[in-house]
């Protein structure tokens, strides 16, 4: 199976058997599930770099990981959450997540499992998170219809990583909040040029906007008649694909943009509908190839269209709703099983609160070698080059050790012609107080007489 390009992952709400799959989707066949994460929240399926997949419980305050050739969670590693987190994303490297719990956003660092921050600027309920393809901006959106735009950067490297109150934490400036929705933002997507890119949001005000990530403006406002559930673009970006409640997908090209911002779709126009849900669409993605476009319902069932025809090609039936569905690149690691992980796991922290003598070094270790030095494909220039550097050092020594042993051949004479000289001082002072006193004896005889 390695020879597939792409394949689909999925997870529903109501499967005792796995918590997530893969599947061939030319084909149907289930290729790999990973099981005892229980269900899995809505649009909190990521993966972290090459090496693990995770996702967040719906019920409980836990985050599951699981190495892509294992059916089995992380052994000896439990990932607690300070609450239950209803979004969650990584970064496309692996490096820092994010999960929303109620109103605020943590951001850890997933090798040291170090608590960076906490974003406290939503007011209600974080919905969704999403990186941008270079993984240096987040976009989070939530219940109270805002949009903020975050850079990695400022939020991660601040004084407050060090030591810090959590009372006080979190007081960060997004680069852009986006305030124009008047109901909870329900899905979003971000083209892949990132920041010089566009933003699609979709709500349950029956709205999906178009921002320009540059700049913060929004470009386009498409008002329809039913409230919007989820949104995708296709490989170009040349359409968005947009699902609602009532079950229904619609196609709007951006290639003819409307003189007006605000446009009023028609839904009756069915050359841009895909209809065949019976509930609403949660999740949408498109194809590498472009050609397929997947959904995922809450009628239980994974419907694969083409694009132009707007024809369902297959349908995999779940035994729940759809909670995370969409395309992915084939890692080969999935059916390796002497597979070993490069990307280092720690126990995610649950508080910023630390005191100085709690403060400890962290030594990150990442099974990777750094090319940094060029490397002559010629052994003998090395092996001679070697070479001559060995001698000059062997003479530097040499030369040294002569230098030294006449130096303590110096501080040798030296000691000895002192001890000499004194001894001979201390010879000749001997008998002239002898003498002295010889003498004086002999004067006090005469004086007496």
């Amino acid at each position: 199976m390695s020879n597939l390009l792409e394949v689909l992952v999925t997870c529903d709400a109501n499967n005792n058997l796995w918590t997530c799959s893969i599947w061939d989707f030319h084909t149907g066949t289930n290729l790999m599930t990973y099981k005892g994460g229980g269900t899995a929240e809505s649009r909190t399926l990521s993966f972290i770099g090459s090496d693990y997949l995770a996702a967040v419980e719906k019920t409980k305050p836990v985050l599951h990981v699981w190495p892509l050739n294992s059916q089995q969670t992380v052994q000896g590693m439990r990932f607690i959450l300070p609450g239950k987190a209803s979004a969650f994303a990584v970064t496309p490297d692996g490096s820092y997540c994010v999960a929303g719990i109620e109103e605020k956003i943590y951001l850890w660092q997933v090798s040291s499992g170090s608590l960076l921050t906490i974003l406290n600027r939503h007011y209600q309920k974080v919905n969704i998170l999403k990186f941008t393809s270079d993984g240096r901006f987040f976009v989070s959106a939530a219940e109270d219809g805002m949009v903020m735009v975050w850079s990695l950067a400022t939020v991660a490297a601040n004084p407050e990583v060090e030591l810090v109150m959590q009372a006080i934490a979190g007081q960060h400036d997004p680069v852009y909040i986006l305030s124009d929705h008047s109901l909870p933002v329900t899905d979003l997507c971000i083209s892949k040029t990132g920041m010089h890119g566009r933003l699609f949001t979709v709500s349950s005000d029956r709205s999906c906007k178009i921002y320009d990530l540059t700049c913060g403006e929004m470009l386009l406002n498409l008002i329809f008649d039913e409230p919007l559930s989820s949104v995708t673009l296709d490989v170009l970006e040349l359409n968005i694909f947009i699902g609602s409640t009532e079950g229904k997908i619609l196609q709007f090209s951006i290639t003819n943009p409307p003189r007006t911002r605000d446009v009023l779709v028609n839904n009756e126009d069915n050359r841009s509908i895909f209809s065949s849900h019976t509930k609403a669409v949660t999740c949408l993605s498109v194809s590498l190839n472009g050609d397929i476009l997947m959904s995922g319902s809450n009628d239980e069932q994974v419907i694969l269209w083409h694009i132009k025809s707007k024809q369902p090609v297959r349908m995999i039936r779940h035994k729940g709703p759809i909670t995370n569905a969409f395309f992915t690149t084939n890692y080969d690691a999935i059916y390796n099983q002497d597979f070993i992980p490069r990307i280092v796991l720690k126990s995610l922290e649950r508080t910023l609160e630390k005191n100085s003598e709690g403060v400890a070094e962290i030594e990150v270790l990442v099974r990777k070698e750094n090319n940094f030095w060029p490397k002559y494909e010629d052994d003998s220039i090395d092996s001679s080059y070697d070479g001559a550097i060995s001698k000059e050092m062997e003479r530097e020594v040499k030369q040294n050790e002569e230098k030294l042993k006449v130096e303590l051949e110096k501080m040798k004479q030296i000691n000895s012609n002192l001890y000499a000289i004194s001894i001979e001082n201390v010879l000749k002072s001997i008998p002239t107080e002898n003498v002295r006193q010889n003498n004086n004896s002999k004067k006090k005889k005469k004086n007496k007489k």
